[in-house]
């Protein structure tokens, strides 16, 4: 094969997989993550557990958020479309709130069919009477 032929096969080669044409669906595994509800700087916020400064969580379909309560206890409120229980455990009362104690954790997996988008939740936390910010108010970003 000459010289040219070669370098036009790889340059097509190239070309297909970095548009997707030859790469098979690539099977992400679900990940978790952690959020905390928790006091910072006087105002409670939903964060990551890892990083208390950042407030956005970015998700993919099937991934598990967990979150947990540090100083309050707190009610959930999600919207139907993105909550897929893992467990009857972890089903949210009523379909859409739940009530969590404080130091408990509340566990959700995102359903493998939603859409992408923005998903904005409520966190009260009953221990000063106000709604948590994440980024006012907290969401989920799937994508």
């Amino acid at each position: 094969m000459s010289a040219k032929l070669k370098l036009f096969s790889a340059v097509i080669v190239f070309i297909l997989l970095l548009t997707g044409y030859y790469c098979t669906s690539i099977q992400q595994h679900p990940t978790t993550h952690k959020l905390l509800v928790m006091q910072v700087n006087d105002e409670w916020k939903v964060v990551d557990a890892k990083d208390s400064t950042t407030t956005k969580i970015e998700v993919h379909a099937g991934d598990s958020i967990i979150w947990r309560l540090v100083g309050t206890d707190a009610y959930f409120q999600f919207n139907d479309q993105i909550y897929d229980p893992a467990t009857p455990a972890d089903s949210l009362s009523n379909g859409y709130t739940k009530f969590l104690s404080h130091a408990k954790v509340l566990h959700l997996k995102i359903k493998n069919d939603t859409p992408n988008g923005e998903y904005y939740y409520a966190v009260f936390c009953t221990a000063f009477g106000v709604f948590a910010q994440g980024d006012s108010p907290p969401k989920i970003i799937v994508n």
